[in-house]
């Protein structure tokens, strides 16, 4: 009892025990949102990635790796379709954070980017997305999803 009041507060400690579990649950939740969404958003670029390359052959060279001849008829296809793939390589540095950084005050920081961390470089991404843009697309058609993944995530956290 509260000296001078006549009040008894009890469950003091049940409550924020409560309140503490929550923070938890809800920062497990943003860290598996995060990581849903990452992974939607690298689906959604990749898939821009995989029509027919516009050309059949790429020569041997220092920095671009082997040989690739696909054999494709025509060889050459001079307009439309988009960066296509020829070796993946592309495709394969499009990555995202293993493990997301937590951000001080709380929650969570990933990416997703294309890189070359651990894997094969493409050295020419940036002029193939002013060409042919394929990342921002892909980002584009991801965010309808994202809203719905993060809204179940906390939803579930809080319930």
């Amino acid at each position: 009892m509260a000296e001078g009041f006549g009040v008894a507060v009890r469950g003091v400690k049940q409550a924020q025990a409560a309140v503490s579990a929550m923070d938890k649950r809800i920062d497990l939740a943003t860290l598996k949102a995060l990581k849903a969404v990452q992974g939607v958003t690298k689906s959604a670029i990749k898939s821009g990635l995989r029509g027919r390359p516009r050309w059949d052959h790429r020569g041997k060279s220092s920095r671009t790796g082997a040989a690739v001849n696909l054999g494709l008829s025509p060889h050459h296809v001079s307009k439309g379709g988009g960066p296509g793939k020829l070796t993946g390589s592309l495709s394969k540095a499009i990555r995202s954070d293993r493990k997301p950084r937590p951000v001080p005050g709380g929650g969570w920081n990933g990416v997703v980017l294309a890189g070359s961390k651990g894997g094969p470089q493409n050295l020419y991404k940036g002029r193939l997305e002013a060409t042919y843009p394929y990342f921002k697309p892909g980002v584009n058609k991801a965010m309808p999803k994202v809203e719905g993944i993060w809204v179940a995530a906390w939803r579930k956290a809080t319930a």
